[in-house]
């Protein structure tokens, strides 16, 4: 009596017939492809422990009025909020490469829109991501006010 195999794949003639079929199949190349506007792009800016129980202060105390989800959310939140108002932001008056790290999560659009700012203050990207946060951290505190509708994400035209 005559067993028949468990995995058919491994006969010659059929083998064949599976290279043949992906060797026919094109190939896409992912740099065709449009990146999404909502990709997030990590970055990050060097705080000091004061700056840092700062943020803390302000983070804990706006975060159900924001519903920030996190810390790097509330971060992300206050770099766009800095982003439409750019008559209230200033270049980093203080900056120190230091060792703890705060992370931020543009969308394609801010990053676009930090790059140009960037560029227009001729610094470097963390730099420019300090000098909008500190300008928006020195808002709240002079008493101004953000709100959940002030601080959504950018979005394109359509």
């Amino acid at each position: 009596m005559k067993h028949k195999p468990i995995a058919p794949l491994f006969f010659e003639e059929e083998k064949t017939h599976i290279k043949n079929s992906s060797v026919t199949r094109p190939k896409n190349s992912s740099s065709d492809r449009k990146t999404r506007f909502d990709k997030s792009v990590p970055m990050k800016f060097p705080v000091t422990d004061d700056e840092n129980r700062q943020f803390r202060r302000v983070y804990q105390s706006l975060k159900t009025e924001l519903q920030a989800e996190s810390i790097t959310h509330f971060f992300t939140m206050l770099v766009r909020f800095g982003l439409r108002h750019p008559e209230m932001l200033g270049k980093p008056s203080t900056y120190k490469n230091t060792e703890t790290h705060k992370t931020v999560k543009p969308n394609q659009i801010e990053k676009e829109l930090l790059i140009r700012l960037s560029i227009e203050w001729n610094l470097s990207e963390r730099k420019t991501l300090h000098g909008v946060v500190f300008s928006v951290l020195r808002y709240i505190e002079k008493g101004g006010h953000l709100t959940r509708e002030k601080v959504q994400p950018f979005r394109p035209n359509k």
